[in-house]
């Protein structure tokens, strides 16, 4: 470690490619940490029950100089002669105050800090929302007169507390209780993991309310006619959820990749769409090829988006719109369209590229499954031709097959001989 005089001009103007610490010449033990970053840190070094100890004193700024950092120094060294022992003191708080009984309010905030970054966005938005209902006076509007004081301690918590508080959010949303009770077991695991709680009592929980099963949609390839109404229900319904339907028929992608689209993952001059592996359901990056189609729609969406989202929420701005379920309800009472289900507009594209004659492989790269669409898995491995030009060729190839459809012409069909 170099040794200087340190002077208010060099601790100024000091820049390091690597972190660097220098000891002043002047003042025993004072010291100063350089980073790479141009971050400054007086330190001090001293000795306690014979070993060398740290203590940080500040950053280097306006409001802390050098001279600050000397006759802080002077006061500490007084201050170890008299037997202290600052940095071990300092420790020793830090770890008082990690072992106090944390309130309902600072494990969430944990919880969001440590555990939530480790989900995908969609997912941290679920959690995020749903967690705003355990603090009573947040959440939705119809639970905010439930859930738990935020100040209180949470091993104060007690089992048939949140048995009581998840069976009053079952009444009305089975679903949401159910959710939420998860939710509820992890975070008592996080804090039980750090020994902020002995037990887990949100764990193992049963709600007395049976949750009704949803009606499961079959998944269906919608015919000619099926496609022209759909595509005039689309056109009615409110922006920009009309237009992510029409999305989703046309690139054939999945629903919640396609919500979260970004212009920034949008290259138009090459006429490509790059969904992140952070936000594919396989967790590999994928690129999906724009038709004339897709480009039109994208044009037209641009008054309705003024943030980094395609598919801009109206409520929410600069968030992307929710699922669409709720719409997709909507389309079937409105159309008397009971056949209709987001996932089936997938299905639709899948079917009709096969029955353009897309082999298997490239349809499989289309639709970004992890599994080969042919072949063995074995094959699959050494197989790394990512069938750009043949995607390309298949995806323009269903453009021009949905615009007559559309359009009312008779669409052909182009079978494998």
């Amino acid at each position: 470690m170099p040794k200087k005089s340190l002077t208010a001009s060099f601790v100024k103007s000091i820049k390091v490619d690597k972190q660097t610490e220098y000891y002043d010449e002047t003042t025993p033990g004072l010291g100063l940490r350089v980073s790479p970053g141009g971050t400054k840190t007086f330190f001090y070094r001293y000795r306690y029950n014979d070993k060398n100890r740290r203590y940080s004193i500040d950053r280097f700024s306006k409001a802390f100089t050098l001279s600050d950092a000397r006759m802080k120094v002077d006061e500490l060294r007084s201050y170890v002669k008299r037997g202290g022992d600052p940095h071990g003191e300092e420790q020793a708080q830090k770890r008082a105050i990690e072992s106090e009984p944390k309130r309902l309010k600072q494990v969430i905030k944990h919880y969001k800090e440590k555990h939530l970054p480790t989900l995908k966005q969609s997912t941290q938005d679920d959690y995020t929302a749903r967690m705003n209902s355990i603090i009573l006076g947040e959440g939705k509007k119809e639970i905010k007169k439930r859930g738990f004081d935020g100040d209180r301690y949470i091993n104060d918590i007690k089992r048939h507390e949140i048995l009581d508080f998840l069976d009053s959010i079952a009444l009305t949303a089975p679903t949401n209780a159910q959710r939420i009770q998860a939710i509820l077991s992890g975070l008592f695991k996080f804090a039980k993991d750090r020994e902020w709680v002995e037990v887990n009592p949100a764990s193992e929980i049963r709600l007395k309310r049976k949750i009704k099963k949803k009606k499961k949609w079959q998944n269906v390839a919608f015919d000619n006619k099926q496609i022209r109404e759909l595509w005039d229900a689309f056109d009615n319904h409110a922006e920009p959820v009309g237009s992510l339907f029409k999305m989703l028929l046309i690139t054939g992608q999945r629903s919640g990749e396609t919500r979260m689209m970004k212009w920034s993952n949008i290259n138009l001059n090459k006429q490509v769409w790059t969904i992140p592996a952070s936000d594919t359901k396989n967790g590999i990056e994928h690129f999906v090829p724009l038709s004339e189609m897709a480009l039109d729609l994208l044009d037209s969406l641009k008054p309705w988006s003024s943030g980094e989202f395609v598919f801009e929420s109206p409520v929410n701005k600069g968030e992307p719109v929710g699922p669409a379920q709720k719409s997709a309800q909507r389309i079937r009472k409105a159309h008397d369209l009971n056949a209709f289900n987001i996932h089936s507009l997938r299905t639709t594209f899948a079917t009709r590229q096969a029955g353009l004659g897309t082999p298997p492989q490239v349809l499989s790269k289309l639709l970004n499954h992890k599994k080969p669409g042919e072949g063995s898995t074995i094959t699959a491995i050494y197989n790394r031709y990512d069938y750009d030009d043949e995607k390309r060729v298949a995806m323009n190839k269903w453009c021009n097959e949905l615009n007559r459809i559309i359009t009312g012409e008779v669409a052909t069909v182009h079978k494998l001989g």
